[in-house]
């Protein structure tokens, strides 16, 4: 061999191992570093990682404020830094964390219980893992972390697609904490309805869906407050006059959203006022109580408390508030106590409305005439009766109406009773539709993209890995045979 090839062949080979030696000696430290200070290069086609400018720009705002939102998390960090699945939540919450206004505080319920008693004394928050609590000053807002992702699967039930919420509600709730405002549902009084100290466990439960709860007295009050996203009226015993009725329904011309659960009332005298507001929303009342007459379908020996049905949403409405309590998904039984039934009526607005019913008695239940004055009194039976209904008036800003056939629902006693949880859901259910506490930063969803290849056949298969083993394999087998060639030339 020519001894001028054999030096050139040791010079590269030199060379070579010169470059690698040298590639190694930036590369290792230089990763070092990167991990050691944890930055991150965000390579996703969306920007998954990386915080938008709104939310930085917010962010920023805050840090020259020196306002600090204290932000509890029910997990460690360290249990989502290796988990794929929860990268974008991690990486998004180091994002936060970045300022001077967003103090984390992680740390596990089990192993730290001490924590989640200083956070959640009285247990009003009903915290899990991976929830948050945003805490600022005196304000509190309870996040669950179910709300992170949202899923789309096949007929199979593989995923294939999904979108991560977190960055519009970790900016929204930490907004909301530190403009100190919740959303107010008021309770209506002065007509012996039910009162807030006999309704705690719902108050506890609207504080957990992060609204607060007031009391109302119209006699006295110049008009519902501005404040106000939902009045309640829990079981009046008899009818608001006509001074509130002008107050309720000029909050409902403005948006104002309107609950009415009003059981069998034996007192010989109408509803006027309450009629006309349900009324002008095209719906109606029954002067009546509800019983079942099927034996299997009622409470031991109790008739009025009975097992009724869950409607399924009117597709044309766009509407769903009872999805998530349909018997193919709760196969908790629906029950509901001593409750009157309502109907739909037909006025020159019935267009403006969007209509349905959510809770619906089988046709074996009957409705008995109860209390009003009625004209010509007649029990209904063979039907099916509506027990709860919604209305939503698109001519007045949206202004919504839902009727329950009984407070009880709401009560202490009913609310800690398991056989009418699905109602009391379905309230809360409708609270939320009604006014969604969340404040909407208009900031996007960032999909997270599944990708997957579909074989359907051998032949394909056979494809797939001599596209992906075989050749690169001949590629190699080439590499060596032309290098052995050159060595031994």
């Amino acid at each position: 061999m020519d001894n001028s090839i054999f030096a050139k062949n040791k010079r590269y080979k030199a060379l070579a191992l010169l470059l690698a030696v040298l590639v190694l000696a930036v590369a290792i430290p230089v990763n070092l570093i990167v991990e050691r200070l944890n930055i991150h290069f965000d390579m996703t086609p969306n920007n998954l990682y990386t915080l938008s400018k709104t939310t930085e720009d917010y962010l920023d705002e805050l840090d020259a404020r020196g306002e600090v939102v204290d932000v509890y998390f029910l997990t460690e960090m360290d249990n989502l830094a290796g988990d794929l699945e929860w990268l974008a939540l991690y990486r998004t919450l180091l994002a936060y964390d970045a300022h001077k206004c967003f103090n984390l505080i992680d740390f596990d319920p089990d192993s730290d219980p001490e924590t989640l008693r200083r956070i959640n004394p009285d247990g009003v928050f009903n915290l899990s893992e991976a929830d948050f609590l945003f805490v600022h000053d005196d304000m509190v807002k309870r996040l669950p972390g179910t709300l992170m992702y949202t899923y789309e699967t096949d007929d199979n039930g593989k995923v294939v697609n999904a979108e991560f919420r977190a960055e519009n509600y970790f900016t929204g709730y930490i907004k909301t904490v530190v403009d100190g405002e919740l959303p107010i549902v008021y309770f209506l009084e002065g007509h012996n309805e039910l009162s807030l100290d006999d309704m705690s466990q719902l108050a506890a439960n609207l504080g957990n869906y992060n609204y607060g709860a007031k009391a109302l007295n119209l006699t006295t009050a110049a008009a519902v407050p501005d404040d106000c996203c939902i009045l309640v009226i829990a079981g009046p015993q008899f009818d608001i006059n006509e001074d509130e009725y002008k107050k309720i329904y000029d909050y409902t011309q403005k948006g104002g959203n309107v609950s009415l659960l009003i059981g069998p009332n034996e007192a010989k005298s109408n509803y006027t006022n309450i009629e006309r507001l349900m009324s002008s929303y095209c719906l109606g009342m029954n002067y009546d109580r509800v019983s079942e007459t099927d034996e299997n379908r009622h409470s031991h020996n109790d008739t009025y408390a009975m097992m009724c049905n869950i409607a399924e949403a009117n597709s044309e409405s766009g509407i769903n508030l009872t999805a998530d309590l349909l018997p193919t998904v709760n196969n908790i039984g629906t029950y509901m106590p001593y409750s009157r039934s309502f109907y739909t009526t037909y006025g020159t607005n019935y267009g403006a409305m969007k209509i349905d019913s959510l809770i619906v008695t089988d046709p074996t239940a009957q409705s008995e005439p109860w209390g009003g004055k009625q004209l010509d009194p007649l029990t209904v039976t063979g039907k099916a009766l509506p027990l709860a209904m919604y209305s939503m008036d698109t001519q007045r800003s949206d202004s919504k109406l839902v009727v329950f056939g009984s407070a009880d629902i709401i009560s202490n006693t009913g609310s800690g009773n398991a056989y009418f949880i699905n109602p009391l859901q379905l309230f809360l259910s409708t609270i939320t539709w009604m006014y969604d506490s969340d404040v909407d930063m208009n900031i996007a969803n960032k999909a997270r993209t599944y990708d997957s290849i579909d074989i359907n056949s051998s032949a394909t298969a056979s494809s797939f890995i001599a596209l992906f083993i075989a050749f690169p394999l001949l590629i190699a087998l080439t590499g060596v045979i032309i290098w052995l060639r050159r060595k031994n030339a």
